[in-house]
């Protein structure tokens, strides 16, 4: 059976993740107002929050990649931002190792392996790492990958009943569905959250809770995990 691997990203690996961002987004990283990280950065990533960071192997290529960082977070009080002002511009400088929620920084697949159960499988190598800490759970932005084509078909929606629509089944977002899918819940709508033309620069706030959190217990130790899985025929 054909499988694939998912083990933490080493400082090898940076070139690949590079070019397979820019595979995935079809730009190159070093064109002007490109938001892709370059090999310095994945490197960076690494130093500051070495079990946070994942790439997905098959046959020693690098075929997905997630990107994380710890920071403060109150769901009560969500932060609106774009998302590279939350990253400092890929350089994750707001990492904090003493904070009690992971960040979802990026998060891709080659194209060629879509629908295969790389993302969800590469999420839940995430989910295992907020487990061994105990921390409290895990943030992100979602950006509203098919806003632009769900208006185009449907007419003009606000992007806050979008976003409802979307969690009550009524519409498919390439990229919330899956979240949501996978245990997050949206908490706000963020404007100008990314610069491209599908989300016409929407994004939500996403949640997930830490089942397993126990705020009598103390930071946790990580736990080495490699993962080899089976590699699933496309959908």
């Amino acid at each position: 059976m054909d499988t694939y691997t998912i083990i933490n990203s080493l400082p090898e690996h940076a070139e690949q993740q590079t070019a397979l961002m820019e595979r995935v987004y079809g730009v190159k990283q070093d064109e002007p107002d490109s938001e892709l990280f370059s090999p310095a950065q994945f490197r960076r990533h690494i130093e500051l929050f070495p079990h946070g960071q994942f790439v997905a192997l098959y046959q020693g290529r690098v075929i997905g990649l997630t990107v994380s960082m710890m920071l403060p977070f109150d769901p009560a009080k969500p932060f609106i931002e774009p998302w590279f002002t939350t990253i400092d511009n890929g350089w994750l400088h707001k990492h904090d190792p003493t904070a009690d929620w992971m960040y979802g920084v990026e998060s891709c697949v080659d194209n060629d392996f879509h629908s295969r159960g790389i993302g969800g499988a590469l999420m839940d190598a995430r989910f295992n790492v907020a487990r061994d800490l105990n921390l409290r759970g895990m943030v992100a932005g979602s950006g509203l990958i098919s806003y632009r084509q769900n208006t185009e078909k449907y007419g003009p929606i606000k992007p806050d009943d979008y976003i409802r629509r979307v969690v009550a089944g009524e519409l498919f977002d390439t990229n919330l569905t899956k979240q949501i899918k996978k245990g997050f819940k949206p908490l706000a709508v963020i404007p100008n959250y990314l610069r491209d033309s599908e989300s016409m620069g929407w994004g939500a706030v996403i949640v997930w809770d830490n089942p397993d959190y126990d705020p009598s217990r103390r930071r946790g130790e990580i736990v080495p995990r490699q993962y080899t899985l089976p590699m699933r025929k496309s959908e």
